[in-house]
């Protein structure tokens, strides 16, 4: 199985559309300025490989048609953020969350699931995680607990 193809059964989510991300500029505070945007078509190999490789921006949107995720996430907006010291508190609190560096400079943190959960019990759960991490105040994905095709 080629790392695209694991990237993608990792980050199931909508088959009908997918998130692409332009980083634009660097703004004050280090956030870099970027333009994201809905392609409503599916997240394909390819999409995934070139975001792989550094050529594009992409994302699955978490939440599939019957409402239900296999993975979300929290966005921590903290550019000062000492990235081993939070993994340390995940790690501390035993947190079942993948970590990595944003292109922020804040941090993603990933939570899968082995099968679908709802929606709302994914939301729930990462407010909870990110709340005992002390960023209570996380960008949560999915972003709604019904998926709205308008």
């Amino acid at each position: 199985m080629s790392l695209s193809e694991r990237f993608s059964s990792l980050f199931r989510g909508f088959g009908g559309a997918h998130g692409q991300t332009t980083v634009l500029d660097t703004q004050r505070e280090g956030k870099k300025k970027a333009k994201s945007f809905l392609v409503r078509e599916p997240l394909t190999l390819d999409l995934v490989q070139q975001h792989l490789d550094g050529k594009r921006g992409v994302g699955s949107v978490p939440i599939d048609e019957t409402n239900n995720c296999y993975f979300g996430a929290l966005d921590i907006d903290d550019y000062n953020l000492d990235l081993i010291a939070l993994y340390k508190k995940v790690e501390r609190l035993k947190l079942p969350l993948v970590m990595c560096r944003s292109k922020s400079g804040g941090a993603h943190c990933f939570l899968f699931s082995k099968e679908w959960v709802d929606a709302k019990d994914m939301q729930r759960s990462l407010q909870h995680m990110s709340s005992a991490l002390g960023y209570g105040e996380s960008e949560i994905f999915p972003k709604q607990i019904k998926l709205h095709l308008d």
